[in-house]
Formats: structure tokens, sequence, C-alpha cells
């Protein structure tokens, strides 16, 4: 299995693949009776489903991926699973279940705009009952260039330490240049405002981050209407 894991690892260029997936699992705030109604957005062959229908057996989840290449992938991974279903759709477009007690996005974001983030965000927070939980996984930017600049080279030596050559890091470098990154401050900036609760980062490491947050319980602590994205982007 984790060798598996580490295989798919270099294949989308994220070192620390398996210490990600299990901060995320760690953000799963729910027993394992529980019979939560989940939604992952992305995943890694659906390897992580499987870590999150074996602790929560009960669940009912949506698989949702940009395409049936790889969507394929985790069906043959996930075959047999109760309570599964596979879907294909935009992120930014795709009907989310609702409402929702546990969304996840692991890495559908880093070549997106601020503006389809922010949107992303706003999706799913309204699709949360409350106290439904947000987790995001996501590539970040440094909060400066110097600091983004030592996150990029560190990046590349953890890469080249889990065994991708020198072609594999070419097509990371090539990749990466697409990237639309932001910085982790700026992420929890856009939770919080946009009505997230007990927002934090669970795991950072590097250029890779592990994000949460709740919809609050309470009526009143939810904004009456949520920020539209172009005020949002206009902000300070």
């Amino acid at each position: 299995m984790e060798g598996d894991l580490l295989a798919h690892a270099r294949r989308i260029m994220v070192p620390d693949l398996s210490g990600i997936l299990d901060a995320v699992l760690q953000e799963v705030r729910f027993d394992s009776a529980a019979e939560p109604t989940v939604c992952v957005l992305g995943d890694v062959a659906g390897r992580f489903t499987a870590r999150l229908a074996h602790r929560l057996p009960n669940a009912v989840i949506t698989l949702v991926e940009p395409s049936e290449d790889a969507l394929t992938p985790a069906q043959e991974h996930l075959t047999g699973q109760p309570h599964l279903t596979f879907r294909t759709g935009d992120p930014l477009r795709v009907r989310l279940p609702k409402p929702a007690d546990l969304v996840v996005c692991l890495f559908v974001a880093h070549h997106m705009t601020d503006a389809q983030k922010i949107d992303l965000y706003s999706r799913t927070y309204q699709s949360l009952r409350p106290g439904g939980v947000l987790i995001h996984a996501t590539r970040i930017a440094g909060e400066d260039e110097v600091l983004h600049q030592r996150q990029h080279w560190t990046w590349l030596a953890a890469l080249r330490a889990i065994g991708v050559d020198e072609a594999g890091i070419a097509r990371a470098l090539a990749t990466s240049r697409d990237a639309r990154l932001s910085p982790l401050s700026t992420h929890i900036d856009w939770m919080r405002q946009i009505g997230l609760g007990h927002v934090d980062c669970g795991y950072r490491r590097g250029a890779f981050a592990v994000l949460s947050g709740e919809m609050p319980t309470d009526p009143q602590a939810r904004p009456c209407n949520l920020f539209g994205v172009a005020r949002m982007l206009k902000r300070g």
C-alpha cells in the first residue's frame, strides 16, 4: 500500500502524500458509527476515499473527479464499497450533495484563479449543514517572494528525495508554471470571510497545507450575505 502511494506521490509531484492524507483524515470529526453525508472533490485514484470509507463505514460518500480518466482508477480501487457514488464534473460547477456534513477538496484548486478559489470556498460553504466541516488540501504560495522561492527549491529537493528523476523534475517545473498559488494567510482570510468558523491549518509542510473550517451552528454567527467575489478581491 505505501509503495503504491509513493508511486502516486511521484506521479502527482506531492512529496509527503501519505502525511497529507493522514492529516486530512485527522480533521474528520465523526466517530465510526456516524452516518455523515460526504463529498470528496478530487482524490488520488480513490486512496483517500478508501481510507475514509474504512474510518466511516456508514458514511454516504460522493466522489467527484474532473474527468472519466481520473475517475476510472478510483472506481477500480473502490470496487465493492457500499454507500459510494461516483461522478464527473468541474469542481466549480458540479452539483454538490446538500446538506453535507463534510466536504473534502484534494488538490483541485492550485490552477484556479483567486476568484475561482473564492467561489469554491463559497459553494462548499453553502453546501454544508450547520456544524458541517470543509477540509482543503492544497498547494500554497510563500508569504513573500523570498519565502516562495525557498518553498520552491525545498519542494524540488523533496521530490528528488522520494526518487523523482530529472525528467520528472522537468515535468514538475513545466506543470508548476501554470500553477496559480495563493499564500496560506490568504486562504485563511477567504475562508473566514465566507463565513466558516474555527478556521485552522492542521498541516503545513513547505508548499502544501491542509486547512479546515466549520459551518457555524449559531445562525447569528453566519454572514447575512456572502461577500461577492469582486468585492473580496478588491479588499485591501
